[in-house]
């Protein structure tokens, strides 16, 4: 019997349709159902009832269910095993990253290494700091830069057994203001100063929509969110158009793009108490890396730390 198979049959199972199933499994329906009913045929038992719109498992299916799950996570597993050893061989990395590359220098980093290292290559995934953690974890990403609050990197720095952090860079809430608002003037504020303001917050469900939501509601407010996204661009524009005001951090906005601008259409203003984030290159404790992987290491740490 083909394995995959049973990866088919575990995501039937859990989608109890085959429309849904086929399209989650990148297969039309027909080829699915061929592919379950060569799975009955070579068991010798029905696994599923079928009705028009939905499909439920029999006694047997039922039976199976746990085994297959097993042995779908177990072909993952190696799968993913093997292309880490074919990509060791390869020289291949595959970093993770919160998405500023060009605000966080990231970019030339990865240029600079790859002019150092030529026979090395780079695999770039971006993502939320929330989703890089788990991608380390799972050993999909060699190396991830994360973003962390500064009180939990200072507690995972000392105390976190599996993972390695190298301090890379700190960055500090601000609030971008609309040319003529009334604080446009002020370098620093308060949160509790902007209470009343309609907010623009990067999207729902990342480490810094949560920093930022926490932080106003600390100040004694629920922030009212009008608009989100994860595009900078789009925030900076609604700041600058809508009249809203943005939490977002400083490096957002100190990029040569904004910070020799002649005629900002926004202003800049430092939120106290001071909310700091620390960036750092995080990698696995005790885990064989590459040579590849090493390099990088090295790299980083000679020419970037405390950059």
């Amino acid at each position: 019997m083909n394995i995959s198979y049973f990866k088919e049959f575990t995501v039937l199972a859990e989608t109890k349709n085959f429309w849904e199933a086929s399209d989650r499994l990148f297969l039309n329906q027909s080829t699915l159902s061929k592919h379950i009913k060569a799975m009955e045929s070579e068991l010798g038992f029905p696994l599923f009832t079928r009705t028009t719109r939905r499909v439920e498992l029999t006694e047997f299916g039922l039976a199976l269910l746990p085994y297959a799950q097993s042995i779908t996570k177990l072909q993952f597993e190696y799968s993913a095993q093997l292309l880490q050893v074919q990509n060791h061989h390869k020289g291949l990395i595959t970093i993770g990253s919160i998405p500023v590359l060009s605000q966080y220098h990231i970019t030339n980093m990865l240029l600079e290494f790859q002019k150092q290292q030529p026979d090395s290559s780079v695999r770039f995934i971006e993502d939320d700091s929330k989703n890089l953690m788990r991608y380390l974890m799972d050993q999909r990403c060699d190396l991830i830069f994360l973003r962390e609050t500064k009180s939990s990197f200072e507690r995972a720095f000392l105390q976190d057994e599996l993972v390695q952090r190298i301090p890379y860079i700190q960055d500090s809430m601000v609030a971008v203001l609309p040319k003529h608002h009334p604080l446009s003037s002020e370098k620093e504020i308060s949160l509790r100063d902007l209470k009343n303001e309609k907010f623009c917050f990067l999207k729902e469900n990342t480490m810094l929509y949560d920093l930022c939501r926490s932080a106003c509601q600390e100040a004694d407010f629920i922030p009212d969110i009008v608009f989100n996204s994860h595009r900078l661009d789009s925030i900076l524009d609604m700041v600058a158009k809508g009249g809203c005001v943005a939490l977002l951090m400083n490096r957002h906005v100190s990029c040569e793009n904004f910070a020799n601008s002649a005629d900002p259409p926004f202003f800049v203003a430092r939120i106290v108490p001071v909310i700091s984030t620390q960036l750092s290159l995080c990698y696995l404790k005790g885990k064989r890396h590459s040579p590849a992987v090493m390099h990088f290491i090295t790299f980083f740490k000679e020419q970037y730390t405390g950059f």
